[in-house]
């Protein structure tokens, strides 16, 4: 099959990506909205609860690397067969759980699946669009990551008000059953790769290891001291893979995925600037809804509507900002982008028991802003500084550090707020020290965010091809 007629059909391969990426930010949405619902329903806690998206979100981070070489292995008909099919099981799985670790066991299942389609979204989108419209063809694909945010919130506060929580898992299968079907019609036209590169299974185990040891490890803190051998075990586990992993990387026979393009400047710039963002908004995406319902006292279809606020913004401003990237370079936009999310955090950061509703949509509308002016040209300069060769790859390393960030973000905010909780416990009443405890978890986000800009300022602001790639890719 030619460039030129992948290129000519990209929007219908482009459509079975994007079903698969609305998928997974679809349900991960519906889960925010639904966090309290089922901390009542299942008597479980936030830090428990909060497994619910950790099992999720360390699954994925653990097999995308795996799945991303696997893929330049099979190509993307075996990637989204496979992931297709494990997302639907783990969705029936999910609904049928009675217990909160039949739950979570169940989304680790549906997080197989997840992680096919993170692992090569943005590899798909990049081989089938061309180099002129690749800021384009990534701003789609945040838009659709965008519509299914945007879809959660008020489709999970409606379904929770009319229904069990168990349909917001049932919802997946129709979307899941069209999305398996135009697998088959059009994805198993794309050529299939020519490598016979074995996978090499020691580094695969050993970054499974570093992650899901790493981020257990830290989530041990809401319940035991740094000095426990709970925390300090599964940190130490984690240091002693990765070590593992890089002398194994070092080796080309031994493999996963070789440690040239981490000598790539814009790809680490690129890297640490998406790590610190998902690390310090995934705080609020899981404490906000608790903050609203417990403290505010709306109900779930009424914190839906706040939590539309973000993938609205987004919706909109992530594809602008992929344009003007195409035109400006990604410099401006991304150091803007971080400055802005930070600053939104510092207006979150002064909600009290009384604060207006209007006041906490200024500040989630001012985050929502700061997160879409970075995420497409900062995306977008990481793909286009990488060879043809390395794309699936490329994507399966934004695809890990997103979820990286956000199990981080989650395990620290989680791990934190139950600290606080317990340091504030008698100075108030619970919606007042629920306030004081979730402030100092905003104030250390707002850190982490800040990290981030002077890496931005100083970034290249155009990439350059990379050596050896031919003309026109």
């Amino acid at each position: 099959m030619s460039e030129s007629y992948i290129q000519s059909h990209r929007y219908r391969f482009f459509a079975v990506g994007a079903i698969g990426t609305f998928m997974g930010t679809l349900e991960g949405s519906i889960l925010n909205v639904a966090l309290p619902t089922l901390a009542d329903e299942l008597s479980a806690s936030i830090d428990v609860v909060a497994w619910v998206i950790l099992a999720f979100q360390l699954t994925v981070v653990s097999l995308l690397m795996v799945f991303g070489t696997l893929t330049q292995r099979r190509g993307y008909f075996f990637a989204y067969r496979f992931g297709y099919v494990f997302f639907i099981l783990g969705s029936i799985l999910s609904a049928a759980s009675t217990t909160i670790y039949m739950l979570i066991g169940a989304r680790v299942v549906q997080a197989i699946g997840a992680a096919m389609f993170q692992a090569v979204g943005v590899g798909l989108v990049t081989t089938v669009f061309p180099p002129e419209e690749r800021g384009k063809g990534i701003g789609m694909m945040v838009m659709m990551v965008s519509a299914g945010l945007m879809s959660g919130p008020p489709a999970g506060g409606f379904i929770l008000s009319v229904a069990p929580w168990q349909t917001i898992f049932l919802i997946n299968i129709p979307i899941g059953l069209v999305g398996l079907f135009l697998t088959y019609r059009y994805l198993r036209k794309l050529p299939k790769p020519s490598t016979d590169v074995p996978l090499h299974v020691g580094s695969a185990v050993a970054i499974s290891i570093v992650l899901g040891a790493g981020v257990f490890g830290l989530t041990q803190l809401a319940d035991y001291p740094v000095t426990s051998w709970r925390v300090w075990g599964m940190l130490l586990l984690s240091v002693v893979a990765l070590v593992t992993f890089v002398r194994l990387e070092s080796d080309p026979r031994k493999a996963l995925i070789g440690v040239s393009i981490f000598r790539n400047r814009q790809v680490i710039i690129a890297v640490i600037g998406m790590l610190v963002l998902f690390i310090s908004i995934a705080g609020i995406m899981i404490l906000v809804p608790f903050y609203l319902e417990r403290v505010k006292g709306f109900d779930p279809s009424k914190v839906g509507l706040f939590l539309m606020i973000l993938p609205v913004v987004m919706f909109v401003v992530a594809p602008l900002a992929g344009k003007l990237s195409d035109k400006i370079g990604y410099r401006l936009l991304t150091t803007v982008g971080l400055f802005l999310t930070a600053f939104g955090l510092y207006m979150l950061h002064g909600v009290s028991v009384g604060s207006p509703a209007s006041y906490v949509a200024w500040s989630l509308l001012v985050i929502s802003i700061g997160v879409g002016i970075f995420n497409t040209p900062n995306t977008s300069a990481l793909m286009g500084s990488v060879r043809s060769g390395e794309r699936a790859i490329s994507s399966s390393i934004i695809s890990a550090t997103r979820n990286v960030g956000f199990a981080l973000g989650i395990a620290l905010a989680t791990s934190l707020f139950a600290y606080f909780k317990s340091h504030y416990g008698g100075e108030g009443t619970a919606d007042e020290v629920f306030v004081m405890a979730y402030r100092k978890v905003i104030l250390v986000s707002i850190v982490v965010a800040l990290v981030g800009v002077p890496l931005a300022f100083f970034r290249a602001n155009r990439v350059k091809k990379p050596e050896g790639m031919p003309p026109g890719l």
